[in-house]
């Protein structure tokens, strides 16, 4: 068979193939759509993968702090970084109240003494996996940074982890040592009123 004959062989069943899908869906990734259509004869797929709209992902604002105690310097950007929380669905069920959200970190420098203790460290949600469900961190985001104390024992910050918009935090106590080490640990607000 010539390459024309079997090119027209299987164009035909492909054709036949759409004619008597009776809009079936076709199988395809979750995160693509896809749509055959006959136009004259012919058939165009197409194949579209689903974006998120860079003008809908809401910003937050860039904090920067440079601040000086005795022996430190402390220096600290709370940033937007690459990645999008998205908020699902919560009152049509329908995806027109989804938004989109920046995802933070918070870049810290801190010396002692003319000499760097930690140059450049990111601090991600990704550090506090261990405290937060793997199941739910992706919804959350930086909503809270500062540093609360600078004593001869190292920096004291306070950071907290929210989903946007929401009340939903985990907050957290970081302590950075002379020698760089970041320790962490959970606050659990034990309300009396419960």
């Amino acid at each position: 068979m010539s390459n024309k004959c079997l090119f027209a062989f299987f164009l035909s069943v492909l054709l036949w193939s759409c004619n008597n899908s009776n809009n079936k869906s076709l199988p395809h990734d979750k995160d693509s759509t896809m749509s055959v259509v006959k136009e004259n004869s012919s058939i165009v797929v197409r194949s579209e993968k689903k974006s998120i709209n860079r003008n809908k992902i809401y910003h937050f604002d860039v904090i920067k702090v440079d601040t000086v105690a005795g022996d430190f310097h402390v220096s600290y950007k709370v940033q937007d970084d690459d990645q999008v929380i998205t908020t699902y669905p919560i009152t049509d069920g329908k995806g027109r109240d989804t938004a989109y959200y920046a995802n933070r970190e918070v870049v810290i420098n801190v010396g002692k003494g003319g000499k760097n203790i930690l140059s450049e460290r990111k601090i991600r949600k990704l550090d506090f996996s261990s405290y937060i469900p793997q199941k739910e961190i992706s919804k959350y985001c930086i909503s809270y940074f500062k540093v609360e104390s600078i004593n001869s024992n190292g920096v004291t910050f306070s950071i907290s982890f929210c989903i946007p918009d929401t009340d939903v935090c985990y907050w957290f106590e970081g302590h950075i040592t002379n020698n760089g080490q970041i320790k962490i640990k959970e606050v659990v607000d034990e309300e009396s009123d419960m």
